[in-house]
């Protein structure tokens, strides 16, 4: 089940735009894969075998009651009904008070993540003892939520034991009545002694595990899958000829960054986009990619708006090489074909065109070596090369590189790019500061930003 709950959240995942993926931090979508996991089991799944079993010992007590005198019978639904009303008055104070746990636990988990990724500031600082503060603070404002939630949760408890308890003594009140007028017989009241605390206990439980499924609700529609953002109306591309930018503006909030920008990349094609920083060369990179869909203008592919376009149809044509890699910790077969069923002659020829080769040979295992968290065993340059292969490999029609081989070696640099923009059936876009002389004259234009 809990297989399944995580799959069912990895699709919720997978089904968010960029934009909405990239707005929360990894340790969001860590703490639903785990906190919220927990929970759902605990309060969905957990409870709901809980309450069947509690639903059969109190049927089975309530049919016991009958035979022994329907007026007790009748009496004991009578005050079931009165017991079954309590979850319409405690369901909304457990559904808000489990929201914000989910939500503490949430914040609690990007603050754990955040002080374990940053150590190392904490220790070449010498301040090793912000480490416990850091987690320390973040664990208190978790765990007064979840007090919170506790406390409302026992309260709501003790409300139902109380019910139950005065439950039991009227049903014994009211068989002293029967025997009494001869409704029933005067033994029955031990009889009904013992089954009204069976039945009452069992009623009882059965509502808690009621309000408990009922309370995991919110942590069930946070992963409800949200399919608008597959664009299913929207079209497709076969093929992109060229890709054109028309007087594209851009701004954030009220900064302009692209002003009136005009751009043709063509197939094959071999370009520049220079500039110094803050001059727009990320920000238009993210435009030609789909990521940032309030631009002004035209951005066509092929003559095709993109805002006609299923953006996630790009990313079939276009590879995106960032300064910023990141690596799986995985195999280096898997951070190169990223799961596709690629043959091994595939792969190596990506790592020797990267020039990886001689970096494969000194590896344990080949292509089967597991890669550390983040490439953190790994040097820049052979981290951005990986990334690089991983875009290569897919024999996509363009390729993005910004700032894609910064952290290479002069010779390497120049002989990774000079393959490159060598390649006839590539289209390349390198986004830069700073352009090699041995590159500028092989390309067919250079676009300078700012």
């Amino acid at each position: 089940m809990k297989n399944d709950l995580r799959a069912m959240i990895g699709t919720k995942i997978g089904s968010l735009s960029y934009a909405d993926f990239t707005s929360r931090d990894s340790g969001h979508y860590v703490s639903w894969l785990t906190n919220d996991v927990d929970q759902i089991y605990s309060q969905s799944f957990a409870a709901l075998f809980s309450g069947v079993e509690c639903l059969t010992t109190a049927a089975f007590s309530l049919g016991a009651l009958v035979l022994l005198s329907r007026w007790i019978g009748l009496s004991a639904i009578a005050l079931l009904a009165v017991i079954s009303v309590l979850p319409q008055f405690a369901n909304r104070p457990l559904q808000k008070a489990n929201a914000k746990r989910s939500q503490a636990l949430e914040t609690a988990t990007e603050a754990y993540k955040d002080v374990v990724m940053g150590g190392a500031v904490f220790f070449l600082s010498n301040l090793r003892d912000r480490i416990r503060e850091r987690i320390r603070t973040a664990s208190e404002t978790a765990e007064q939520v979840c007090f919170r939630y506790q406390r409302t949760n026992t309260t709501v408890q003790i409300g139902i034991q109380t019910v139950s308890m005065l439950g039991q003594v009227l049903l014994l009140f009211v068989t002293l009545l029967a025997a009494v007028f001869g409704a029933a017989d005067a033994s029955a009241l031990l009889s009904v002694g013992n089954l009204a605390g069976s039945f009452f206990n069992g009623a009882g439980s059965l509502v808690q595990c009621f309000l408990t499924v009922k309370a995991s609700v919110p942590l069930w529609e946070k992963f409800e899958r949200d399919d608008t953002q597959k664009e299913p109306s929207k079209g497709e591309l076969e093929t992109i000829p060229e890709i054109r930018l028309e007087n594209v503006s851009f701004r954030y909030r009220e900064q302009p960054v692209l002003e009136h920008q005009n751009c043709t990349f063509q197939a094959g094609g071999k370009y520049a986009v220079m500039g110094e920083s803050g001059s727009g060369k990320t920000t238009l990179t993210k435009i030609i990619l789909g990521l940032l869909p309030g631009y002004r203008g035209k951005v066509l592919y092929g003559g095709r708006e993109q805002r006609d376009l299923r953006t996630d149809s790009l990313y079939e044509h276009i590879a995106y090489v960032d300064q910023e890699v990141y690596l799986f910790q995985d195999t280096l077969r898997f951070n190169v074909a990223l799961g596709e069923p690629y043959r091994d002659e595939e792969i190596l020829a990506v790592l020797r065109k990267c020039r990886l080769e001689a970096y494969l040979h000194t590896l344990p295992d080949g292509l089967d070596t597991v890669i550390q968290e983040n490439g953190k065993n790994l040097s820049g340059g052979q981290r951005q090369r990986i990334a690089l292969a991983r875009s290569l490999i897919r024999q996509v029609q363009y390729i993005i590189l910004d700032e894609g081989t910064s952290a290479l070696d002069e010779r390497n640099a120049v002989e990774i790019e000079r393959d490159l923009v060598e390649d006839p059936n590539l289209g390349v876009i390198l986004v830069t500061h700073n352009l090699r002389d041995a590159i500028r004259e092989k390309l067919t234009e250079v676009y300078s930003l700012g």
